[in-house]
């Protein structure tokens, strides 16, 4: 990482001192034209002064020309409309392909343009020339004469001239970025190495540990997330961990009545005839309390894992309610029990008929289970103007309520709170929940001891394009 971060900086640190140069070398050779220009101007006119004066000329091509040069740093040459060299400040003779080049642009240039371009005009930038920059201007005084002034182009030696200060400039920025670069690195890699120390450990089976970390706000973001997921996790596995304690809590009372009796059948302990029938009643019965469990979980975890799937279908509730209370009516009357059913006989649930009606069922066996002698149930129905619009659906009983203690449990699995010795797994209610929640739709529990419980579903109403 550290690696990335420092060729990602060298990148920008040389990117930078690039475009820092570009413009300044644009600059100034845009300044230099322009000032050789206005020197060509001058030194023509200068020329013109010493060739108006006739005891100066012979001095014009050895001591004036060599000396203007040696002033201006430059070079200069008087050349006629024939590209000849008429007068040069420098004792070297003109190299060739510039000597060409300049009787190029001055006979007209290499375009074809009017042969006048390069002469009788006022003074000029003319271009590059063998690394040179070329200048002309006329000769007043000389006919058809030309003073050219060539120049060194002055970008590499710009160039030259830059380069140690912004060497030094980029060894100071490469240095201090190093170091910023390092600082992010460790804070970025120091959280995320012990992220991946703690994950090893935990593969390992250790889910006690917690990563620890702090860093840039994604750094410190990904360590909460991960502590989230351990977190889930060790609930996760807690939650095997009791569902396997309570499996076999559960199964070892009827297995040990199955064994029990059935051993005694067989070692013929029960002779008699009704001891035999009794025995056979009660294996059969612990057979079925076993299969009932075992159905029940399986149910449970193909709707926790979502392996129930669901089709939305009209689900008539007054229907649906009106079976329920058939099966319970002989149970309803050996308590005493007063039912009430209000449920319109139009009010349709989308959902799962089935799973619907368990729910249902579910909620009067809590309340068949769970009450007393002598108490009202009743069972209603109605639709809400919510949008988009849902059924409510409330299961009232008058029995001796839940304890506040208790009901922030109620739907954990196998909690029967106190009531251990009533006739049931503590399924029943997480099983509504997770079928009311397969159906996007919501349940709540309203109890307090001696007042009652009612529990609240709501469901979505059938529209037929669910």
């Amino acid at each position: 990482m550290l690696v990335s971060f420092v060729a990602v900086v060298l990148v920008m640190v040389t990117t930078t001192t690039v475009a820092a140069i570009w413009p300044i070398v644009r600059v100034q050779r845009a300044l230099q034209q322009h000032q050789l220009k206005e020197l060509a101007a001058q030194l023509a006119a200068g020329v013109d002064t010493v060739y108006r004066r006739p005891g100066l000329r012979p001095l014009l091509g050895e001591e004036i020309l060599h000396e203007l040069g040696e002033r201006t740093g430059t070079r200069l040459v008087i050349m006629d409309a024939r590209g000849a060299v008429l007068a040069d400040s420098s004792e070297e003779p003109l190299p060739e392909p510039a000597r060409v080049a300049l009787a190029t642009f001055l006979a007209g240039g290499v375009d074809g343009s009017d042969p006048r371009r390069g002469r009788g005009l006022p003074a000029r930038f003319a271009g590059a020339v063998s690394g040179y920059y070329v200048a002309t201007a006329p000769l007043a005084s000389v006919p058809e004469a030309t003073l050219v002034v060539l120049a060194p182009a002055p970008t590499r030696a710009l160039v030259r001239a830059l380069l140690p200060g912004l060497g030094l400039a980029v060894l100071a920025g490469l240095s201090v970025s190093l170091a910023v670069t390092w600082f992010l690195a460790r804070s970025i890699a120091r959280p995320i190495a012990q992220l991946a120390s703690v994950a090893d450990a935990i593969a390992a089976g250790d889910l006690s540990r917690e990563a620890q970390g702090e860093g840039p706000e994604e750094v410190s973001r990904l360590v909460r997330s991960f502590n989230t997921m351990v977190s889930n996790l060790r609930r996760l596995v807690e939650s095997q961990r009791n569902l396997l304690t309570n499996v076999a809590h559960e199964l070892r009372t009827p297995l040990t009545v199955i064994q029990g009796y059935a051993q005694a059948v067989r070692e013929g302990l029960v002779e008699e005839p009704g001891q035999r029938d009794e025995a056979l009643r009660l294996i059969a019965e612990e057979s079925e309390r076993a299969a009932r469990l075992l159905t029940q979980l399986l149910h449970l975890t193909r709707l926790e894992s979502g392996q129930a799937s669901l089709e939305a279908q009209p689900v008539r509730l007054a229907t649906l309610v009106q079976r329920i209370v058939a099966r319970h009516r002989l149970q309803f009357q050996q308590h005493a029990i007063a039912l009430a059913v209000e449920v319109p006989d139009s009010l349709t649930a989308a959902g799962d008929p089935d799973l619907l009606e368990q729910a249902v069922e579910n909620l009067v066996q809590n309340a068949l289970v769970h009450g007393r002698d002598r108490m009202e149930v009743s069972i209603a129905a109605s639709t809400l103007a919510d949008d988009p619009a849902r059924v409510q659906l409330t299961v009232r009983d008058t029995g001796p309520g839940i304890p506040p203690h208790v009901l922030p449990h109620i739907f954990d699995r196998f909690y029967r709170g106190s009531d251990e010795r009533k006739n049931g797994f503590g399924l029943g209610l997480t099983i509504v929940r997770e079928i009311v929640q397969l159906h996007g739709g919501t349940i709540a529990i309203d109890s307090a001891p001696g007042r009652g419980t009612t529990v609240t579903l709501t469901l979505p109403v059938y529209t037929g394009r669910d």
